[in-house]
């Protein structure tokens, strides 16, 4: 339960800008906070961003936090009375430009911590939180003190909470255990969704053709902008079912494929195999033991948000939308892991496939899959190894309780 403002002894302020974050990593850990910090409250702070999909606020508003703001407007909450209340103050970083965390520190004149994989900004965060064991000897080598990191584990994966059981989920679908699930999830941005659903849809074709027992599942969130959808598949030539919203699509052959909104966990956990874009889906994926495939198709590099000067100028600048895609095929080139679990890993333990192909090819590989029980079987054991280890957000928050109770401690 949140303190009341008068109780209020610790005000603590979560930065964060993206959807897979508020979700991923905000939520574990507030759920945490609540349990083991006495008398907290809990402010997120939604940073600008260029991956935001818009969203953030009404996702943010129910993650479970007290008060939910965008960072342009947090002038008018420190201007009321609210800001005198709490002895003690902390902001606490869980995405975005490190920048704006700092600068919301230095105003706020709170100590800040960040959860981050690389030491950014290091000289004005007390202390860092990092994920993995690679994280861990990034910090080592470049000789970052001992006593300011510590090593917790991926926040996200804390917050693969079911609702109820593969057997209930079956149920509730109306599924026998004789219909394997195919879930593919397109994105939560629009420009990820509303190029991703008839895309996926063509490959969720193909796949069925070779397995028409398979049920398709769209897992969206409940965010997205049906209008935008719609629009989308109209232009593409796929016909749907629902008039407020989309529930069904047309995938050929007389199959429909059904799209489903804030049961993403659940049903993924149903699922023989997964179609996914990069994010933190992808973590959750592997924390569920699912196979997957992740997709970054290329054919829009240029629509996509890219960090850096490319993801602030505007397309419209003559030549610019062709140097921004020629920069992102490069980038691509020189990445080696796109998806989290695979950077987590070292290694290329669920495949991605990344580029300028033809659907067909990610059907291909999918169907290869789906005909390997034993490729199936390896990659889950292979997602288990690397994700059995839980509590990252409740090492966290018991770290937060020490310091609410002595901020001097180590």
């Amino acid at each position: 339960m949140a303190a009341k403002t008068k109780d209020i002894s610790l005000d603590l302020y979560i930065t964060a800008n993206s959807p897979g974050e508020i979700a991923g990593w905000v939520v574990p850990v507030v759920r945490e906070i609540r349990a083991k910090v006495w008398k907290c409250r809990t402010t997120l702070v939604i940073l600008p961003c260029q991956y935001a999909s818009g969203a953030e606020m009404s996702i943010g508003a129910s993650s479970g936090v007290d008060r939910c703001v965008r960072l342009g407007a947090f002038g008018d909450l420190m201007s009321g009375d609210s800001m005198t209340k709490a002895r003690k103050r902390l902001v606490l970083h869980m995405g975005g430009d490190l920048f704006f965390s700092v600068y919301l520190s230095k105003r706020l004149g709170a100590a800040l911590w960040a959860y981050s994989s690389r030491p950014r900004w290091g000289r004005f965060v007390k202390f860092f939180f990092v994920p993995d064991e690679m994280a861990e000897r990034r910090f080592a080598l470049l000789n970052f003190k001992q006593d300011r990191y510590e090593r917790i584990g991926a926040l996200a994966l804390d917050s693969v909470v079911l609702r109820e059981t593969e057997e209930e989920t079956m149920e509730s679908l109306r599924l026998s255990p004789d219909e394997p699930v195919i879930a593919i999830l397109a994105g939560s941005r629009p420009v990820e969704y509303c190029f991703g659903v008839p895309y996926f849809a063509g490959i969720a074709s193909r796949i069925t053709e070779k397995f028409p027992d398979h049920r398709v599942f769209f897992l969206l969130a409940a965010t997205v902008n049906e209008e935008a959808l719609k629009k989308s598949l109209e232009s593409s030539g796929i016909a749907f079912k629902g008039v407020n919203r989309v529930h069904e699509i047309d995938i050929g052959g007389g199959r429909w494929a059904s799209v489903v909104r804030d049961r993403t966990l659940e049903i993924l956990n149903c699922a023989k195999l997964a179609i996914t874009v990069p994010g933190t889906n992808n973590l959750q994926a592997a924390a569920l033991y699912v196979p997957y495939i992740m997709v970054l198709p290329l054919d829009r590099a240029d629509e996509y948000p890219v960090d850096g000067i490319f993801g602030v100028l505007p397309l419209w600048i003559p030549g610019f939308r062709r140097l921004k895609k020629n920069y992102i095929m490069k980038l691509n080139a020189r990445t080696e892991f796109v998806s989290l679990p695979n950077k987590m890993a070292g290694r290329m333990i669920a495949p991605e496939l990344r580029g300028l192909f033809p659907p067909e090819e990610v059907a291909n590989k999918a169907i290869e899959l789906l005909e390997s029980p034993q490729s199936l079987q390896e990659m889950s054991r292979r997602f288990w190894d690397l994700t059995h280890e839980r509590g990252a957000a409740s090492k966290l928050a018991e770290k937060l309780a020490k310091w609410a109770k002595d901020p001097d401690a180590k």
